[in-house]
């Protein structure tokens, strides 16, 4: 038995002589990339063979089936969540915009109140100063009155003045 062993195992010398043999080499080495890519594609082939053989019945698809189902359970709870959160964050904005309308409510009436005063303020000046002008007018004319009145007797003075000047001078012996 065991010569048969070693007759039926190769050798040493035996496998060296065929490797190196550069054909027998070179044919085990095209038979052997061969192998290789025959794999590749068989795998690919029972992949394809896989997918198209799926169904709802079968082990495989029962299970993506429910994970497809609890996938559009979680997405339509996340929705929700988002459109509630949505809905939370513009309440809060308006509750913002409101207070800040009220604000500027109560600081418009204020500015409205305090227009209308320096309005009155204004309107109360106006008389104030027309009586004035009025008033300043008025001395206007009575101080231009007093100086014509002044001129005239200044002038009707020194036509007396003169007057007299002239007669002293007529009268006097010479």
């Amino acid at each position: 038995i065991q010569e048969l062993k070693r007759s039926l195992a190769p050798s040493t010398n035996n496998l060296r002589t065929t490797l190196l043999d550069p054909c027998v080499n070179l044919l085990f080495q095209k038979m052997q990339s061969q192998i290789k890519e025959l794999q590749g594609k068989l795998e690919k082939a029972e992949e394809e063979l896989n997918a198209w053989s799926f169904t709802a019945d079968s082990v495989t698809g029962k299970k993506l089936m429910g994970k497809c189902r609890m996938l559009i359970d979680e997405n339509e709870e996340l929705g929700r969540q988002l459109s509630q959160g949505r809905v939370a964050q513009l309440q809060a904005e308006l509750s913002l915009q409101k207070s800040a309308n009220e604000e500027m409510q109560k600081s418009m009436d204020q500015m409205t109140g305090f227009v209308l005063q320096l309005d009155e303020e204004v309107e109360g000046m106006q008389a104030t100063i027309l009586h004035l002008q009025q008033q300043l007018k008025y001395t206007q004319d009575k101080l231009k009155s007093a100086n014509d009145r002044y001129e005239k007797r200044s002038e009707d003075r020194r036509r007396v003045d003169d007057t007299e000047s002239v007669s002293k001078i007529q009268n006097r012996p010479i």
